[in-house]
């Protein structure tokens, strides 16, 4: 093999960072009575001036190995005391901060999955979990500041929530020209798997922030609206979830919100009045390919 090519243009690495992902860590907090489960899928980038000489020579001298940061994911997890994953994600960026003084931003991405309580005889049991396909979501990146590690962006969300109403929406008046073919309706199904990620006003409060109440207001002001109001558009709904977790959550910024909309088309059935058969607004097709998608940012003023 060759020491290297001789190359011809003298490039710039314009961006770099390196890190481990998919590490997968599961903490058990074992509350008497109560215990909680944190099962977290984790991904921490490091970056640094120090840390180029690997790309343009391949000096390692400077490199914090993967598999070491891969280690850390699961120590800091055991010496940490945490009550939400952006808490977790806060306590490994001062760690790879505080350790490594070459190490200039560390950038943490973490998926937990949702294990529900079982509820057994009536009662919360102690220590048994179902899986829920919904995922709360954290993004952190903090860098080195005077006095010690800082936050410079703080994101939270959730997604995969799954949510259906065979009535209370609908979908009319909406601009016509010569290639519409939609008809208007007053009475459809409305389907979603919504995704959402906000931000706080003052992220460098860090792990004083209320992350739990900033959640369950996302989650809950999502699903009031969606089940009690009647919809008009999927836009109309997005924005009255927004707005109302703004109002419950005075340490959110903004909030982002997806709303892909899994279509149910009423099946045609008239091909077989023949036979008696005519459909009374009760079987539906599901097609989510393609799909409308609704997306929006609601901020504060």
């Amino acid at each position: 093999l060759v020491e290297r090519f001789d190359h011809r243009m003298k490039s710039i690495l314009s961006t770099h960072r390196y890190g481990k992902a998919r590490v997968r860590v599961m903490k058990v907090v074992r509350t008497p009575g109560l215990h909680q489960v944190f099962d977290v899928n984790a991904r921490v980038l490091l970056s640094g001036a120090a840390l180029t000489e690997t790309y343009k020579t391949g000096d390692n001298a400077m490199v914090v190995a993967t598999d070491t940061i891969k280690n850390t994911c699961y120590i800091v997890a055991e010496k940490s005391s945490f009550k939400s994953i952006e808490e977790y994600a806060i306590f490994l960026g001062e760690h790879f901060l505080n350790t490594y003084s070459h190490v200039e931003q560390v950038a943490v991405n973490l998926d937990q999955y949702a294990w529900e309580r079982l509820v057994v005889s009536g009662k919360p049991h102690e220590h048994s979990f179902k899986r829920d396909p919904e995922v709360h979501i954290a993004s952190v990146t903090m860098s080195r500041a005077s006095s010690g590690p800082k936050i410079d962006y703080l994101e939270s969300g959730l997604k995969g929530l799954v949510v259906l109403k065979t009535t209370g929406s609908g979908f009319e008046k909406f601009w016509r020209d010569s290639y519409t073919t939609l008809p208007d309706t007053t009475d459809r199904i409305f389907a979603t798997s919504v995704t959402a990620k906000w931000t706080y006003t003052n992220p460098s409060q860090g792990k004083q922030i209320d992350f739990d109440q900033a959640f369950q207001s996302v989650r809950t002001s999502v699903l009031e609206v969606f089940a009690l109001e009647y919809s008009r558009s999927v836009q109309e709904t997005l924005y009255h979830a927004g707005d109302m977790a703004l109002a419950r959550a005075p340490q959110m910024e903004s909030v982002w919100i997806s709303l892909p909309n899994k279509h149910h088309f009423t099946f045609d059935l008239s091909r077989f009045e023949k036979c008696g058969v005519k459909n009374t607004n009760t079987v539906f097709q599901p097609s989510e390919d393609p799909s409308g998608l609704i997306e929006g940012t609601i901020s504060r003023p």
